[in-house]
């Protein structure tokens, strides 16, 4: 765990001193039969976004404005720290993971009381509450974002810069599968230090704010031990539906496929391997009719994990299996130097790290390369898939995703089938 923000009682005592700043947030709280009735759920989630959208923070609960310790009822402090983990899941978006503390101080009639000490790490992406609002901490207060200020957080946070190499701040080396490393870097791990090795390859970075070398978001996507507890959107929900239509009355099966990239991608690949009719004929053999070429759904999977908008918060990738199509929807537009049309002859990704990475490791289903050439992925998508279907699969913009709608091979049995 990352060091704490006034991690000593004489820190706390001086913060309390010199009153609210950029860091430090003083609220009292005040308790009712059934819960907390001040501050409100919007506030608290204000306060905890602004110090997210800003360099990070504590918000000090049982402490009024004055910086006077008024403290916590010993026995209803349990019930103020489930508020506090309610609004940060529920009332900020994305969810916020703050890390709580509870300190003895001496109260206003002398005994010690107890405070919470609720901190907010900078958020790797932007933060508002449930109400639609955006607020950043200045100085003391928390301002209301808007327009272009606004925008410009959207691009401070990683829409203008290369975001999968930017650091995950609430991440440690310890997040990182070391075994893993070790195998992907067999030869550079004997030529180089091991830290000087990670941060070289930008598996890890500094920041400004700290120092302290953290994994950036390539680095937790390819060799995390568990990507998803910091990059909560980082997985594959995968679907299968009986008829043609998004409806849950013919969901038959659903799965959330997550772990690191190469994972996920196998385990998709799988999960359409598995549920995919294969209607059959028999004359002097057995002969087989799987409804997709899996070859071109892996490269699909591959582009669609490869490529997509990791700084969209909350936007996972989609695979749905309905009985005469495949659609994967992959979050994020297409850049404003690429169309529909030009996809099959261009070269072009945001995440240039970990295509990088996926381009040296081998997929557990073929045996190569998850990237092995550039710029041949969609053509390979869409002429294999038509090869074998018959009709050419379909790329669309989506709202904020692109989807890809491969269609399904005819049963050769006119609506007949002998499936295995």
């Amino acid at each position: 765990m990352p060091a704490t923000i006034f991690d000593t009682l004489d820190e706390i005592r001086r913060q309390l001193e010199a009153g609210e700043d950029g860091r430090a947030e003083f609220m009292q709280v005040l308790l009712g039969n059934r819960g907390v009735r001040s501050p409100n759920t919007e506030d608290m989630a204000g306060e905890m976004v602004a110090f997210a959208n800003a360099e990070g923070g504590v918000i000090f609960l049982g402490v009024d404005d004055t910086g006077a310790v008024r403290g916590l009822p010993g026995a209803r402090v349990a019930d103020v720290e489930t508020w506090v983990i309610n609004v940060a899941s529920n009332n900020c978006d994305p969810p916020i993971r703050p890390i709580l503390r509870r300190v003895r101080l001496p109260g206003p009639d002398g005994p010690e009381v107890v405070v919470l000490l609720v901190e907010i790490r900078r958020g790797l992406y932007v933060h508002g509450t449930s109400a639609g609002r955006h607020h950043v901490r200045v100085g003391s207060t928390k301002q209301l974002l808007k327009g272009a200020a606004l925008a410009r957080l959207f691009q401070e946070r990683g829409r203008a810069f290369v975001f999968d190499e930017q650091r995950v701040p609430a991440a440690t080396q310890d997040d990182l599968d070391r075994a893993r490393l070790e195998s992907f870097f067999a030869d550079g791990a004997r030529a180089i230090p091991w830290a000087d090795l990670l941060r070289n390859t930008r598996v890890v970075a500094t920041g400004d704010d700290d120092g302290v070398l953290r994994p950036t978001v390539a680095g937790l996507l390819a060799f995390g031990k568990a990507p998803r507890v910091h990059l909560p959107a980082a997985y594959v929900e995968a679907a299968v539906y009986r008829g043609r239509d998004l409806t849950s009355d013919d969901l038959v099966h659903e799965a959330q496929l997550e772990g690191r990239v190469d994972a996920q991608i196998d385990d998709a690949t799988a999960f359409v391997a598995r549920f995919m009719l294969k209607p059959t004929r028999k004359y002097a053999g057995r002969e087989d009719f799987p409804q997709y070429d899996l070859d071109a759904v892996h490269e699909a999977i591959v582009n669609a994990v490869a490529h997509r908008d990791y700084s969209m918060a909350g936007a996972k990738i989609r695979l749905c299996l309905f009985a005469d199509r495949l659609e994967l929807y992959s979050p994020g537009a297409l850049p404003n130097t690429l169309t529909i049309e030009t996809m099959p002859f261009r070269v072009f990704t945001q995440n240039q790290l970990l295509v990088s990475f996926l381009s040296r490791m081998r997929s557990l289903r073929t045996g190569r390369a998850f990237l092995e050439s550039r710029g041949e992925g969609v053509r390979r998508i869409l002429e294999g898939s038509e090869a074998h279907a018959g009709r050419r699969p379909v790329y669309e913009p989506f709202g904020e995703e692109l989807r890809l709608t491969i269609w399904a091979k005819p049963s050769p049995h006119e609506g007949r089938e002998e499936t295995s």
